[in-house]
């Protein structure tokens, strides 16, 4: 059996000083640059990994990272004065905001993505 003391996920990006200005003040999220790239504080100690990969990035073709919020309207909008665009996804009921909302939790969680300068798929989504 394993003894895990600590887990975390991690991303490649292009630009890791590109990256870091982002998640940074775009996101608002904590930063640590370290020798092997960034940790972001998502939640208060849990930490994401993002390395860089320089030009042999390619962005993951799935959501990388979500982030819960307890109004999806609200952040998407603080995001769009910040800079970043709501990505629409064909076949999922957008709004006018771009967000896709749900009245019942069957059929999934109020929901918006957005990408990060190199390209990765970030969610939004209301606790």
């Amino acid at each position: 059996m394993l003894t895990v003391h600590r887990a975390f996920s991690g991303f490649s990006v292009d630009d890791l000083d590109a990256a870091e200005n982002f998640y940074r003040d775009v996101l608002g999220l904590t930063v640590r640059r370290n020798p092997m790239g960034l940790e972001l504080d998502v939640t208060g100690g849990s930490a994401v990994f993002v390395y860089p990969k320089g030009d042999a990035h390619e962005p993951a073709s799935f959501t990388v990272l979500n982030l819960e919020v307890p109004d999806v309207a609200a952040a998407a909008a603080d995001l769009a004065e910040r800079g970043a665009e709501l990505l629409r996804y064909p076949g999922f009921p957008h709004d006018d905001d771009g967000i896709v909302r749900s009245t019942d939790p069957a059929e999934g969680p109020t929901i918006a993505w957005f990408a990060d300068p190199a390209g990765n798929v970030l969610s939004l989504l209301e606790a």
